[in-house]
């Protein structure tokens, strides 16, 4: 595992904008596609786009049944489990309390971390830049994310709760992979979780199909290339190089983009507690990583 660099930081950025850019763009499929059909839309439109890639890099899929049986276990963990939660959970629950249920996932992923990958231990330092980091966001969001935790919309919020487990668990086992191409692990994944997710696709929603408009169309293809198919290529490579703990920070860096994206491009106000809440972010980062950065310093 190496320290993160320049490019790897600019990877988690792309990825952050891809993911963060993800909610809208589910939000203009729904109005013409049901939740589960966006769901393996997504998962097939990103594996064919991932296909073309690897195909252009002179790669192949591994033949071997024991990767297959990998790639299940990810896209399990990673698309199938987080995917459908996220999605009902916000039927019950504010996308700010999701996103702030979601920030938990880094203190997840440095306690899988520390006893499943032997470079990523959980010190004293890094649990005080997590802590930092999740204060920040509740600072950013704001209090009425806090509104109802723990009441009659307890179950979704233990969804959320459950997803957040599942990317970490994701995370922490895709490091613990043997080497493969990351195209190949990325189009693996999302191969198989189209085939797993099309049967209660088809039983459950085949029915309420009708014919989407051109937006809804749009955004869903746009949902599959980039959000889908190009962020899980990037999301291996970056937890591949970095590991799961680096990787686990996009939970605090999307939504200080869609912070800054919202003062910058859509004229909103900005209160001087959000920019405590940025600055809390920025520290609790540069906590997590401060070994990271000394080591890179003493061995250029």
């Amino acid at each position: 595992m190496q320290p993160p660099q320049l490019k790897h930081w600019l990877l988690l950025f792309l990825l952050s904008l891809a993911w963060g850019f993800a909610f809208y763009l589910i939000a203009i499929a729904l109005e013409s596609f049901p939740p589960l059909t966006i769901v393996n839309i997504r998962l097939a439109v990103g594996a064919a786009t991932l296909c073309m890639v690897m195909h252009w890099q002179g790669h192949r899929l591994p033949r071997e049944a024991g990767w297959w049986w990998r790639f299940a276990l990810l896209t399990i963990l990673g698309n199938l489990i987080p995917f459908s939660l996220i999605t009902w959970a916000e039927t019950e629950i504010s996308s700010s309390q999701a996103g702030l249920l979601m920030a938990l996932m880094p203190i997840s992923t440095m306690v899988l971390s520390h006893f499943f990958v032997h470079e990523d231990a959980l010190t004293p330092r890094r649990l005080c830049g997590v802590m930092l980091g999740f204060g920040g966001v509740v600072v950013l969001v704001g209090g009425e994310a806090l509104k109802g935790i723990g009441g009659s919309a307890l179950l979704a919020q233990l969804a959320v709760l459950t997803a957040t487990v599942a990317y970490a668990s994701n995370t922490v086992y895709a490091k613990r992979l043997p080497p493969i191409d990351t195209v190949a692990v990325a189009t693996g994944s999302l191969s198989v979780g189209t085939l797993l997710l099309l049967p209660f696709t088809l039983y459950l929603e085949h029915a309420l199909w009708v014919a989407p408009s051109f937006n809804a169309l749009a955004a869903t293809l746009t949902l599959g290339i980039v959000s889908t198919g190009l962020a899980t290529w990037t999301y291996f490579r970056v937890v591949t190089d970095c590991g799961p703990s680096f990787l686990s920070i996009i939970n605090y860096i999307i939504p200080a983009i869609a912070f800054a994206a919202g003062v910058m491009f859509l004229g909103e106000s900005a209160e001087p507690s959000q920019f405590a809440g940025l600055l809390l972010i920025l520290a609790g980062i540069a906590l997590t990583q401060n070994r990271a950065l000394r080591k890179k310093m003493n061995n250029p």
